[in-house]
Order: structure tokens, then C-alpha cells, then sequence
């Protein structure tokens, strides 16, 4: 079902704050979902392991983590 969402770009989502978007899933890496924030700037690169994914739903991929724990998943 990831690969899907990989697929179409789909927009990652946070749970606690449903009208915060990461940014999109652009591929997936091991046990882990590659989302990027700016896709013509690449403002921000996240690996995000697949266990902390709460939920699909309306193309979209919804996250179970919080905004001040986002920095500990960006990729540099």
C-alpha cells in the first residue's frame, strides 16, 4: 500500500495537527518512508520509519509523531 502513496506523491500528514503537511512521500528506504518538504527547494528531507505511520486515508499518509519531534527524523 506505501508504494502507492510513493507513487502519487502522496502528502504526509501529522495526526495531532491534521492540517500540517509535512511534505510527500517520495520513495521508501528499508523500514522507512522518504518524505520531502519543497519539492523544487528540498527545504527538508525526513526518514520515517514505517512504524510511526498512524493511518491511510484520502491519499494521504498520516503521521503518529509530533511536531517538536520532527527534527530527529530530517535526513542531512
Amino acid at each position: 500500500m506505501v508504494n502507492y502513496y510513493a507513487s502519487h506523491r502522496a502528502p504526509a500528514i501529522l495526526s495531532q495537527n491534521k492540517d500540517r503537511e509535512i511534505g510527500r512521500v517520495f520513495a521508501e528506504y528499508k523500514d522507512n518512508l522518504v518524505i520531502i518538504a519543497g519539492e523544487t527547494k528540498q527545504e527538508h528531507t525526513y526518514l520515517i520509519p514505517k512504524n510511526k505511520v498512524d493511518h491511510y486515508g484520502d491519499k494521504r499518509v498520516y503521521l503518529n509523531i509530533s511536531e517538536n519531534s520532527l527534527k530527529e527524523f530530517e535526513f542531512h
